[in-house]
């Protein structure tokens, strides 16, 4: 279980390692690239805007790396949550202020709204949780519940391979699988949560991704050669 957990710790570390060389190579001008990362040409406000997206998606995994479990269910899984939620509505605070399609600029404002609220809501279900008896073993990631927020963690690690041609593509791509992830951790609430309170804003919150993500699926086809 030490071994995954230093895995993790590493990979995280790569991940800032490989947003840092981006973001020299855009202002550097390097002409190196690996195989699978095509060469992009971006305007200075673009790849200013594209690394900021990137490092909000790094800033959110590095704090959930980070935090504490308290060994109940309820509170793990919320706090988790709260992070996650806190992360999207970075992003969308930076193609509000980026970005250029009016359309995404609509869905960010909507997401900075909504998961801005839920983060409220999730902190008086925290403050609720505070004194909760433990109901399952934070450092068994083998099975239960354990294993679930391992494999959550890895999967938000397993960033988009496409080269995002500029700020709005990188909102739609990345906030595509911030979603994504933001549904498997849903999952894991309703599976593992105790609260019906906190399920049922779960079940809410996993409709609402499921229709944002289909939304930018549909952007993203419908400006591909952008």
């Amino acid at each position: 279980m030490k071994n995954r957990f230093i895995l993790s710790l590493v990979a995280v570390a790569a991940i800032f390692a490989s947003c840092q060389n981006q973001q020299k190579n855009n202002q550097t001008g390097d002409s190196t690239m690996n195989a699978d990362t095509p060469a992009h040409t971006m305007t200075p406000a673009a790849g200013e805007a594209d690394s900021a997206m990137k490092t909000s998606m790094s800033k959110m995994m590095e704090n959930m790396h980070q935090l504490k479990k308290s060994g109940n269910a309820d509170h793990d899984l919320a706090v988790a949550m709260r992070e996650h939620h806190k992360g999207a509505v970075d992003m969308a605070s930076v193609e509000l202020e980026k970005g250029s399609d009016s359309e995404l600029k609509k869905m960010a404002q909507k997401i900075k709204d909504m998961q801005g609220k839920e983060v409220d809501d999730l902190d008086k279900l925290i403050s609720k949780y505070k004194d909760a008896q433990k109901n399952y073993d934070p450092e068994n990631t083998d099975q239960g519940l354990g294993k679930a927020m391992s494999d959550n963690m890895m999967s938000m690690m397993q960033m988009p391979q496409e080269k995002a041609a500029g700020v709005d593509h990188e909102f739609a791509m990345m906030m595509a699988k911030h979603h994504a992830d933001g549904i498997k951790m849903g999952q894991a609430i309703l599976q593992y949560a105790k609260d019906p309170m906190f399920k049922s804003m779960t079940e809410k919150m996993i409709a609402d991704q499921q229709n944002e993500i289909t939304e930018f699926q549909k952007w993203m086809a419908a400006n591909s050669n952008q």
